[in-house]
């Protein structure tokens, strides 16, 4: 079964929570959090907010044969995250268990600014 998440992209009031998910079969763990899908059958759906969970409060839910469709889980971003990976992520498939791989939701850490060369000067005493 393939499960596509399809992410959605917000910048977060206040402080971005790292987004952690991870799939063992029909189960979606977020943050922790397990949600079995085991129950749905191909053609069963699940509207946005069916699902208690602040980060699917806008996801529906979709089964077909080929597998699940969960569409609108949200993806807190950095204001300061300009990849467009994140912020305009293509859906995931995700066919295998375990950690499933996401866009980076915080912008690269800039590169130090290496220290100029220092000349040492003569000291006065030395000749």
């Amino acid at each position: 079964m393939i499960i596509t998440l399809i992410l959605s992209p917000q910048i977060p009031c206040g402080e971005v929570i790292p987004l952690v998910v991870e799939r063992k079969g029909a189960t979606i763990t977020i943050n922790g959090d397990a949600l079995d899908l085991s129950f749905m059958q191909p053609g069963d759906s699940l509207p946005a907010g069916a699902i208690d969970h602040p980060l699917l409060e806008s996801a529906a839910i979709e089964r077909n044969t080929t597998g699940l469709l969960i569409g609108g889980l949200i993806f807190h971003i950095s204001a300061g995250q300009t990849d467009p990976a994140a912020c305009f992520p293509e859906p995931i498939l995700v066919t295998e268990d375990g950690p499933i791989p996401l866009p980076p939701q915080f912008p690269p850490e800039p590169q130090p600014t290496p220290e100029p060369d220092h000349l040492e000067e003569p000291n006065a005493d030395q000749h």
